[in-house]
């Protein structure tokens, strides 16, 4: 509840004057059913760690993303800002899937 207050708050803000489309919350759900665990450290859903279904191309510099699969990725809250947004908001990773990769790699490959 806090979360969806927040985000109804800052929304525009975080989505660059954008506004979602009415299909987005389907397109999340439908995401986040076939990719439940973060992309870059594996984190799964709990309580109060919640996933971020993250664009890679912010879909307010090019719309016609917003509702594509092929433009989603999902991540924990501390990846969806520090690797998806290199801890800006108004910032995005254009290499997010590299990296996102490469971390869990790394993460599965850990000594």
């Amino acid at each position: 509840m806090i979360r969806e207050l927040y985000e109804w708050l800052f929304e525009r803000e975080r989505l660059g004057g954008a506004k979602r489309s009415n299909q987005w919350p389907s397109v999340r759900k439908v995401h986040l059913s076939r990719h439940p665990d973060c992309e870059a450290c594996g984190r799964k859903k709990a309580f109060l760690k919640t996933l971020q279904v993250h664009h890679c191309q912010p879909f307010h510099l090019n719309p016609l993303l917003e509702l594509d699969f092929s433009n989603l990725i999902t991540l924990c809250d501390d990846c969806h800002i520090l690797l998806g947004h290199l801890r800006s908001f108004k910032s995005f990773n254009k290499d997010i899937r590299d990296d996102a990769r490469a971390l869990l790699a790394k993460i599965v490959a850990r000594p």
